[in-house]
């Protein structure tokens, strides 16, 4: 998949290439861009959330939230970033949907028991979240309660929350999905989803037995930690105050057990990433988060435990 900054450097280079400068650069981008026709309309529903993804979504990396809403989709509908509210947001909605081939984002886990635990307009979501959903040309799930159930969903579970395809698939809804969890997920995971929609109007590459973008989830954080050469030496952190590159995993890291790019990738416009903040991942793209064990542990609870073991000890699920 292309990335912005790669599309940027392609159309810097052409414009090296056609006029000796890079004064052609932004013109080619934006003449490119132009050529996305028909830009699919996109719907944002809200369910049992804290509004993370959407403040996530606006700083991107490689994806710029407003290069999105003038290029690689129409925004049409939002509960949080439309002008429109109330029962104007409902009315936008249905009219959307009405229209068929939009691309409907969910964020948040879908209560089941009581339904009453979140509405949408007048009637509980759950009753009427189906009928958007059949009318779809995708649907996506931002964050990881919509994709795997999350916070919402642990423990006792009061509201009977369900992911998004669980909750899908009891209302025996067929309808092409994609998951980019994340607590909250990337901007440049839900955004690079959208615009490859957009530019190919084909689902993205996705990773084998799975409906996670291939480009973004297809390796272990793990395996692309800046810190892996410390794990291959043993070298593991014993005090925070003290170590400030050796790995994580015997103070709980799920890494090993979680797909992302994060390391890669970082957040907030490449600033950092939880791992190089000298703290542990906590796992939350993992379809197991959030889990049962101690968010952080102690050396001494892993010391002696075997990799296998110690995958077993920070990948148990509530």
């Amino acid at each position: 998949m292309l990335t912005r900054r790669k599309f940027l450097k392609k159309c810097r280079d052409i414009s090296l290439l056609m006029c000796g400068s890079t004064l052609l650069t932004r013109s080619l981008a934006e003449g490119f861009m132009q050529l996305v026709k028909d830009p699919p309309p996109i719907a944002f529903i809200h369910a049992q959330n804290c509004m993370g993804c959407t403040t996530s979504m606006l700083y991107g990396n490689d994806y710029d939230f407003f290069d999105l809403l003038s290029h690689i989709g129409g925004l049409e509908v939002h509960p949080a970033l439309s002008f429109s509210q109330g029962t104007t947001y409902i009315d936008n909605l249905k009219k959307i949907a009405d229209q068929g081939n939009y691309l409907l984002v969910i964020e948040g886990s879908i209560p089941a028991k009581p339904r009453e635990a979140c509405y949408l307009g007048k009637d509980p979501l759950f009753n009427v979240l189906a009928g958007y959903a059949a009318k779809a040309r995708m649907v996506i799930s931002s964050g990881s309660c919509a994709s795997h159930g999350g916070i919402p969903a642990s423990g006792g579970n009061q509201t009977g929350a369900l992911s998004v395809a669980d909750y899908l698939k009891l209302q025996k809804v067929e309808v092409p999905q994609l998951l980019i969890p994340g607590c909250p997920a990337h901007p440049d995971h839900l955004m690079g989803s959208i615009a490859y929609i957009a530019a190919t109007g084909k689902v993205p590459p996705l990773k084998k037995d799975s409906q996670l973008p291939a480009e973004y989830f297809n390796e272990l954080l793990h395996n692309r930690c800046s810190r892996f050469q410390h794990f291959t030496q043993d070298m593991f952190v014993e005090d925070y105050a003290k170590d400030k590159d050796n790995c994580l995993l015997k103070k709980g890291c799920r890494g090993p057990i979680t797909p992302s790019d994060c390391p890669v990738r970082r957040w907030n416009q490449r600033t950092s990433v939880c791992v190089e903040s000298n703290t542990p991942c906590i796992g939350c793209m993992s379809p197991l988060w959030p889990f049962d064990s101690d968010l952080y542990l102690e050396t001494s609870q892993v010391e002696d435990l075997p990799w296998s073991k110690m995958k077993e000890k920070v990948g148990n699920r509530r």
